[in-house]
């Protein structure tokens, strides 16, 4: 029971909603009214109190870089994407431009390489905010609560902000509701041109923004946060995301000064570090597995080099299908020399049609992503299906014919199509089909990674969707020139 000669007691992190006091029942009824303000029990308003009670329903905490709603979240393997993080580390220290992108296909490690960069600015007391978009996460109507969740962040690294951030929420009740410019020119801009002091500069970090629904939100956010240069704040934004049409746009129609890029291409040594993960990780499932009873192989080390070799060039510079393999290599109750001749193609007794089903398996993660990424093209599907069959069949014989088979150009020849459509189709599918310039429209089209062309002709891994059966393919496609010969 609180004692009646309890003093200068001070109520935080609260808010109360018309509290009165019934004198006569010498009791307390807190029933709230934040439309005037919040205030602690000396009667004095309580910014930081008012703006957490009203903000509670408009931020996801499930998008901060460190919440405990991820599973298994990734991070940069230790010793790798060195090159990447360094690069990302001297633009947050001496860069002219407050806004960098890292961009690259499916599966390069973007999200592992944000979160790694995130922890760090964690560590140095330099990171403001983060904000990672999840496939389904913003299934909800309206925009992601995107700025809502980096201001909520950021107050605690610019505690003044509290102030005139009430100050916004009081004048406007709707605001968490209202357009996505609207939100960024109160929740932050007006509110950090409020600021006494601006001499601490903060990082935010959003990854993942091609998984935010909706293209023209997407590159309205790219947008927006570029304009932010304009007033000067101190906060600097790294940005990741695949290099989806609406995104790219939206970068491209700033000028290059006023941004900085880095695509995880071969110039930042992915071959060698997925060499060093994959080598250190078969090192400890061999370990392991002895120390579990496995008998020692005669010759180390296991796998020999040219296994790792091979795994490294059917990585492609991408580390989800390096980690892929070693996920199903060590998956329990099964012997790991036994899953690694799976991937390997390596039957050892079994038949091939049980490789192909071990290979379903080891690379459902893979599929998973290449179906979601498929399924949200809103288009033409049948013709869709038809453009990439033919890229993963003509590409096989464009250095032995001709280095044009599969160009766009070549294509829409073949299928009488109207010039510029074959680019068109493939706008959304960037994140793994290497789509030349308009300028260079004979060029070969190329898929990023090889399972790509071995997830389209399997009718399991492809879900049927996305399959055409090859004789019936070949078929009509030598129909198609026959049609082009005859005239």
């Amino acid at each position: 029971m609180a004692s009646s000669n309890a003093r200068n007691v001070r109520i935080k992190e609260s808010a109360f909603y018309n509290a009165r006091r019934d004198i006569n029942n010498n009791t307390h009824h807190i029933q709230g009214d934040y439309n005037n303000h919040a205030i602690n029990i000396h009667g004095e308003h309580d910014p930081r109190s008012c703006v957490h009670s009203a903000m509670k329903d408009y931020i996801d905490t499930d998008a901060y870089h460190d919440s405990g709603a991820r599973r298994d979240p990734s991070r940069c393997y230790p010793g790798t994407r060195e090159a990447a993080l360094k690069t990302i580390f001297d633009w947050a220290q001496c860069s002219a431009s407050h806004c960098l992108w890292l961009y690259g296909p499916a599966g390069t490690g973007k999200s592992a390489i944000a979160r790694t960069f995130s922890d760090h600015c964690c560590q140095d007391k330099t990171l403001g905010a983060t904000y990672f978009f999840t496939r389904g996460s913003t299934s909800s109507p309206g925009p992601p609560p995107l700025f809502s969740t980096l201001i909520y962040q950021l107050m605690s690294v610019f505690p003044s902000l509290d102030e005139h951030l009430w100050e916004v929420i009081r004048m406007d009740r709707t605001i968490f509701r209202r357009s996505l410019s609207t939100q960024l020119d109160k929740l932050i801009v007006q509110p950090f041109l409020k600021l006494a002091d601006k001499s601490t500069s903060a990082v935010v970090v959003i990854d993942g923004l091609d998984e935010c629904d909706g293209d023209s939100i997407q590159g309205e956010i790219v947008r927006l946060i570029l304009s932010l240069e304009r007033h000067s704040l101190p906060l600097l934004f790294l940005i990741s995301s695949r290099p989806e049409s609406e995104i790219r746009r939206a970068f491209e129609s700033f000028p290059r000064s006023s941004l900085a890029r880095i695509p995880l291409d071969k110039a930042l040594h992915p071959d060698r570090d997925i060499r060093h993960f994959l080598v250190s990780e078969f090192e400890r499932i061999y370990q392991q597995s002895v120390r579990m009873g496995m008998p020692p192989v005669s010759q180390l080390p296991w796998p020999p080099t040219e296994d790792v070799e091979t795994l490294v060039q059917k990585s492609s510079g991408h580390f989800i299908y390096a980690a892929t393999v070693i996920r199903f290599v060590e998956e329990d109750r099964a012997h790991p020399m036994d899953r690694l001749d799976a991937i390997l193609d390596i039957p050892n007794g079994s038949t091939s049609s049980s490789a192909t089903f071990a290979h379903s398996i080891a690379f459902q993660e893979l599929d998973n992503l290449y179906l979601h990424i498929l399924r949200k093209q809103h288009l033409n599907r049948v013709r869709l299906v038809k453009i990439l069959h033919t890229i993963a069949h003509l590409s096989r014989y464009n250095s032995r014919f001709s280095p044009t088979l599969s160009s766009p150009s070549n294509i829409e020849v073949i299928f009488d199509l109207r010039p510029g459509t074959v680019r068109f189709m493939l706008e959304g599918l960037l994140s793994i089909i290497d789509v030349p310039a308009s300028a260079n429209y004979w060029q070969p089209l190329r898929f990023f990674h090889a399972s790509f062309n071995d997830f389209l002709v399997d009718p399991e891994r492809s879900t049927h969707e996305f399959y055409l059966e090859t004789s019936r393919f070949n078929a009509e496609l030598a129909c198609e020139y026959m049609r082009l010969i005859v005239g």
